[in-house]
């Protein structure tokens, strides 16, 4: 159920996100490219209007608004989306997308019933510094969440062998990229965090929850960096390390922020 409270922007995303699934099922049914350009389409324009409900909910906060759990689903949907037409326009992944597009629907899915209500700003987060620590966080995030598509249509494409899906050389070369790409911006999040603790705190790092599973994310992926070059990774294992990775990711952004305590809590 649609909260009555939500943005008419944002619950039209949501309608033409579903529209540009159905449209990109039609397409595997039928095989018809004006199908996967209406999908397309489709994704744009949610998107566009994403971005517009987004700007109005930073201009009426006068902060980037992603201190609970709807703003941060929200986010993240409008980072996966945007991290899906990186990959749409410059390497035509076409039927590939549904997978991504599935994902956030989820997402919305699971936002949309929930209260929009932007809650005031604690002052240690009133700073820049929070909103880089933000931004490069849930971006780098879907940047994992889109090498966790390639890789399950890694091992879909390796199971069937269609042509719908593109072949397996450049699935996992996007596999990669989306890996090493997510990896560069986790860092610039952790950095900006860092310093931003410091500022607010005195400290650098500390050993809550929190911080501790976001280290072990750069950790893992750091290590994924390396395994691309290490032969009996390459391939089928790197998209199982992929399919891992986003489940510590998951358990990073949900886990600890809904079942434990830490001070990154998801209210």
């Amino acid at each position: 159920m649609i909260s009555a409270d939500q943005s008419p922007l944002l619950v039209a995303a949501f309608a033409a996100y579903l529209a540009s699934t159905l449209f990109y099922l039609l397409h595997l049914a039928l095989r018809r490219p004006l199908l996967w350009r209406g999908a397309f389409f489709l994704v744009v324009t949610a998107f566009a209007l994403q971005s517009v409900c987004l700007a109005e909910r930073w201009f009426e906060a006068g902060y980037l608004p992603v201190t609970n759990l709807f703003a941060t689903q929200f986010f993240f949907s409008w980072a996966l989306a945007a991290t899906y037409l990186y990959f749409e326009i410059r390497y035509r992944i076409h039927a590939a997308g549904l997978f991504v597009i599935l994902l956030n629907l989820l997402l919305l899915t699971s936002a949309l019933p929930r209260d929009p209500v932007i809650p005031p700003l604690i002052p240690a987060l009133d700073t820049p510094l929070f909103t880089l620590h933000i931004f490069f966080s849930f971006v780098g995030y879907a940047f994992f969440a889109m090498a966790f598509s390639l890789a399950a249509l890694y091992l879909l494409q390796r199971r069937i062998g269609t042509d719908l899906l593109p072949p397996l050389p450049l699935l996992r070369q996007l596999n990669e990229e989306a890996i090493f790409l997510g990896f560069c911006l986790f860092t610039l999040c952790l950095i900006f965090g860092s310093i931003w603790a410091y500022v607010a705190w005195g400290y650098y790092f500390s050993w809550n929850i929190k911080g501790v599973w976001s280290f072990l994310v750069w950790i893992f992926y750091a290590g994924m960096c390396h395994a691309k070059f290490v032969r009996r990774w390459q391939g089928t294992g790197y998209a199982w390390l992929s399919v891992a990775g986003f489940g510590v990711v998951l358990f990073t952004y949900l886990g600890i922020g809904l079942l434990l305590s830490s001070n990154h809590p998801l209210n």
